[in-house]
């Protein structure tokens, strides 16, 4: 009924100082490592002259698993990838931040007047004023706490003399970092072994507790041990029995208690049907735990464990990550105007005539300035995609390379399908089939029975049209003043003629957001998430690669004065969530990815809104 988010799920329910059954061991965290194909750089590639159709179209048809995508299938995008490099590389220095604005206003080593240098009046491509270093300083705040420290602030736990910290703008990231700590910080793993037996049990059915030496009863030192294993907070259940002759028997341990049942104290008389004949000498802890040992090593599944985590990686739900990443980008967006929504449209890659779906969790839009418009849902964009994978057996020994190049190939698709959304600005869609004749002339080849089977008239007798008959029923309903309310039928709504369904979102403003005007060039960024990780992509790609993906047509030789035929991929390192120098680093260079992106430009080179401070 009410919807709180995932991030509520689980956040500060599970004490990590507290035993509670083992999880899965935690899995290395690893990465896609590909050899990637050698491009064509100097010419278009052979593969894309040699037919008169498209060959990656032709290419992805014959895929029919996820595993058949291969290094061929990089080869024939003929992408070139650039050597990994720093996030301040994706994007002119002037945008980003500087690393004193992680300090409070007014105490930084060179503290200038807010947005200076900043040219046409410091404005954002939506109307909007570029945020100054108090907006950016309310959000990194937030981002360097210790994770221990916010953690505690979510369920309100009283920190030893500290002021617990103030969640505002990342409280719903903490909340989700928190949910991945469940599963992947192993920083406070203890697997404790199990807690063996004071004394062992009789292999006979009705076992009780033997006697032992009278040492050991005298010193104690086994009440002791005994005492040390026994777990305070719970009750200790003691068996109903019955008294003879005004001697109070010693209580028998119930099946599964044997480790906490209390033992025979001298002068006590234990009921002779309690008792079993002692086969061999009793064991003290410290000797079942050296011959553990020395046998075989203790196997910790069966003992206790005290951390964060309730289990590993590959348990951990898709939908924790997705909800972390998307809270860790969303205050930086709103700074700027920009929100993150998933497509409304089923995201698909057109290549020739082929829809390859793609995945694509979610993707930032830029709102219109009309608010009438964005109270019926109108965006724009899009501005930045957000990928989220749940893949996590790279560092498999048969099967790493084949999962690697299938990562690779998923990242690259999410890229172009948010470069072919971007190249959409200014045109209409065209939908499959408009205006062909199979769409517009109604056919029927005249069999017996009439129509899709319908009984009415003759064989040989002409179809009406339906849209004619409608079109009466709602004028004569109209003459008299009522509604259409019936729906069509099934074979009403199959006589209709008409293309296929749309694959553009209709409320949706195509535009190339960030884009030099007059460049052929576009840049896409987007944010890939694995394990716990995000790491930001950009691709630069020309308008005729574009084009060929989506007709198949090679451009003329006069275009080809530039090498469109391979775009540039970079990315940067993988940033740990959990790691505040990497949080503190993702978070200044998606803030100035933001600003680059939303930036007016004026003209082609309008690349350099200062932000030197």
């Amino acid at each position: 009924m009410f919807n709180l988010g995932v991030a509520a799920l689980i956040a500060g329910q599970h004490d990590n100082q507290k035993e509670r059954t083992p999880p899965k061991r935690p899995i290395p965290v690893t990465f896609p490592d590909v050899a990637w194909p050698e491009p064509s750089v100097k010419h278009p590639p052979s593969a894309w002259t040699g037919t008169a159709s498209s060959p990656i179209a032709e290419h992805i048809l014959r895929l029919k698993k996820p595993s058949d995508v291969n290094l061929e299938t990089l080869r024939l995008f003929n992408v070139s990838l650039e050597p990994q490099c720093a996030i301040d590389q994706l994007l002119p220095q002037s945008y980003l931040p500087p690393t004193s604005w992680f300090e409070p206003p007014g105490q930084g080593p060179t503290e200038k007047p807010v947005n200076a240098g900043v040219p046409f009046g410091g404005i954002l491509s939506n109307g909007r004023r570029i945020p100054d270093r108090n907006e950016f300083y309310l959000r990194a705040r937030e981002v360097i706490f210790d994770n221990s420290d916010a953690f505690a602030a979510l369920t309100r736990k009283a920190l030893p003399e500290q002021v617990p910290p103030r969640l505002a703008h990342y409280r719903k990231f903490w909340e989700g970092l928190d949910n991945l700590a469940y599963y992947w910080d192993n920083s406070l793993d203890e697997y404790l072994p199990p807690k063996e037996d004071a004394i062992a049990p009789s292999d006979e059915k009705d076992t009780a507790i033997c006697e032992m030496p009278g040492e050991l009863q005298e010193s104690g030192s086994l009440d002791q041990t005994t005492n040390e294993n026994f777990d305070a907070d719970e009750p200790r259940k003691k068996p109903k029995t019955e008294t003879q002759s005004g001697v109070t028997p010693s209580p028998v341990a119930p099946p599964g208690s044997e480790g906490n049942a209390p033992l025979s104290r001298p002068g006590s008389i234990a009921s002779s049907k309690g008792m079993a004949a002692r086969i061999e000498p009793p064991k003290v802890p410290w000797v079942m735990n050296m011959r553990a040992t020395q046998d075989s090593p203790v196997d910790l599944s069966k003992g206790s464990y005290r951390g964060y985590r309730i289990g590993n990686g590959p348990e951990m739900p898709d939908q924790y990550r997705l909800e972390c990443v998307r809270a860790f980008l969303e205050p930086v967006a709103w700074a700027f105007a920009v929100t993150f929504n998933p497509h409304r449209r089923p995201p698909v890659l057109c290549l020739g005539n082929v829809r390859f779906p793609v995945r694509m969790n979610s993707v930032g839009w830029r709102g219109p300035p009309d608010r009438v418009k964005a109270r019926q849902g109108w965006m724009e964009g899009p501005v930045l995609g957000v990928q989220c994978r749940p893949e996590t057996n790279f560092g498999s020994p048969h099967k790493a390379h084949a999962d690697s190049v299938l990562d690779v190939v998923r990242e690259l698709g999410g890229m172009l399908l948010l470069a072919q959304e971007r190249a959409r600005e200014g045109r209409t869609e065209t939908r499959a089939g408009e205006g062909k004749w199979w769409t517009t002339v109604p056919r029927w080849g005249g069999g017996p029975g009439g129509e899709i089977g319908e009984a009415e008239g003759a064989s040989d007798s002409p179809a009406t049209d339906l849209a004619a008959r409608l079109e009466e029923k709602r004028c004569s309903r109209s003459r008299l003043g009522l509604k259409e309310r019936r729906r069509p039928s099934p074979a009403e709504v199959w006589k209709i003629l008409r293309s296929g369904n749309p694959l553009w979102d209709p409320k949706v403003t195509y535009e190339a957001i960030g884009k030099e005007r007059g460049s052929e060039w576009d840049e896409v960024f987007m944010v890939s998430s694995l394990n716990h990780h995000i790491s930001v992509l950009k691709l630069r790609i020309h308008r005729n690669y574009l084009r060929f993906l989506e007709e198949g047509v090679m451009p003329p030789e006069e275009d080809s004065s530039e090498p469109w035929w391979s775009p540039a991929l970079q990315r940067t390192r993988w940033y740990d969530l959990f790691d505040v120098e990497d949080r503190k680093e993702a978070m200044r260079g998606l803030w100035g990815i933001m600003q680059y992106l939303m930036r007016t430009p004026e003209t082609k080179e309008a690349g350099d809104v200062g932000m030197k401070n």
